[in-house]
């Protein structure tokens, strides 16, 4: 097997928790372990806190601003002249086989990037994004995305989608997909399964409730309120045992939740908003219940495997993304999105009726297995090799 020189294209901030971040830096560790020469290209970053965990040289050649967009947060950077020249240099100095873009589309750093690549060094792109599924974003993004593809895929030498809701997005199906469109899903590290801390799994703050988490970042499409509002419908039935909440993330919604926390008398909840990855393995392998709400714009369902590898059961809104996860799971786990009521009695049964779900946890088991990064990153060489060799196909 060749070993190649590989670049990977970032285009949102490391410091700040994603996604597409954490699937980029767990791909160039496992690049590397395969042998490959890895390093990243990234906009500069904002935040001292939180950074990814990487282990291959990063090369921060611009700035990036933040920019609000359908309820979610996009990063947008430029390259002046000098950046422009700086680009240059890295290619002439890496030599890279492969330029792997993310989210290629997100503007404006990428496609000058594209344009400044030889012919010589192969292009590949991962996209990871949908639009939302409602409003202007439905008929603005989604017609945007779908002639965008066309537009975008056909100058690649391979792209890569994240999911099947992914590639609807675009306006694609298995059958009349491009012939250099392949789908593979996004990993998880399933070593955390092995890995977390069993003398961090105690919490004597109340070791009698049953506890639910939620993760990500409080924002409009994340669903964070209507979590809110649906664990003060538990908290007003009386058949209910006591209930916490555990939130790990932060977010321009910040102000509102505690707002709505305070209002509302959930003194239960707890907010974590500056975890590193250790730390939130170890709050989500001791909670009862993992509780995704995102309303829209989820490609995969990421944060749901990561529980699941944790043992850790799963429920949340049914979105196209996370179906992609929650169909293999159990449907009935992810009522319509925006549904507080039925959420609600979702998160009841499990509380009430456990052991009706217990299954659940060896089922979650299985299926983020099958999500390892070890094999992930397998397949993504192996389009790798394909381009180099003049043979790809999905």
């Amino acid at each position: 097997m060749p070993v190649m020189k590989i670049l990977l294209v970032c285009p949102y901030d490391l410091s700040i928790p994603g996604g597409v971040q954490a699937h980029i830096a767990h791909l160039a560790t496992h690049l590397e372990h395969l042998g490959h020469k890895v390093a990243i290209i990234s906009p500069r970053l904002k935040k001292k806190g939180y950074v990814h965990s990487i282990s291959v040289p990063v090369e921060h050649i611009t700035d990036s601003r933040r920019m609000a967009l359908w309820g979610t947060n996009i990063d947008i950077s430029w390259l002046n002249r000098y950046e422009r020249s700086d680009f240059k240099s890295l290619l002439s100095e890496f030599e890279p086989d492969i330029i792997h873009f993310h989210t290629i589309w997100n503007p404006f750093m990428q496609f000058q990037m594209k344009l400044m690549v030889p012919k010589s060094v192969k292009s590949v792109a991962t996209f990871h994004d949908t639009p939302p599924d409602h409003g202007v974003g439905k008929i603005v993004g989604g017609t945007i995305m779908k002639l965008a593809a066309r537009m975008v895929i056909r100058t690649l030498d391979a792209a890569i989608s994240v999911s099947k809701s992914q590639m609807k997005a675009m306006g694609f199906t298995e059958k009349n997909k491009p012939s250099n469109l392949v789908r593979i899903p996004n990993g998880i590290d399933f070593s955390v399964h092995y890995s977390v801390n069993p003398s961090l799994l105690t919490d004597d703050s109340d070791s009698e409730a049953f506890q639910l988490i939620f993760v990500g970042r409080l924002e409009e499409r994340k669903g964070i309120l209507h979590l809110l509002d649906a664990l003060e419908l538990l908290k007003k039935d009386k058949d209910v045992p006591p209930v916490t909440l555990t939130i790990v993330g932060n977010g321009p919604l910040m102000g509102k939740v505690k707002a709505r926390i305070s209002n509302r008398d959930l003194s239960t909840v707890r907010i974590f908003d500056n975890c590193d990855d250790e730390e939130k393995n170890n709050l989500i392998a001791r909670s009862d219940l993992m509780v995704a709400p995102a309303l829209y714009g989820e490609s995969f369902g990421i944060v749901l495997l990561e529980a699941m590898a944790l043992g850790v059961k799963v429920v949340g809104f049914g979105n196209e993304g996370y179906l992609n996860i929650g169909r293999q799971y159990d449907e009935q786990q992810f009522p319509p999105p925006g549904d507080t009521k039925a959420l609600a009695e979702v998160i009841k049964r499990h509380i009430l009726n456990p052991e009706s779900t217990d299954h659940l946890i060896e089922k979650g088991l299985q299926i983020a297995e099958k999500h390892d990064w070890g094999r992930i990153a397998g397949e993504i060489e192996e389009v790798y090799e394909g381009v180099v060799e003049g043979d790809v196909s999905g």
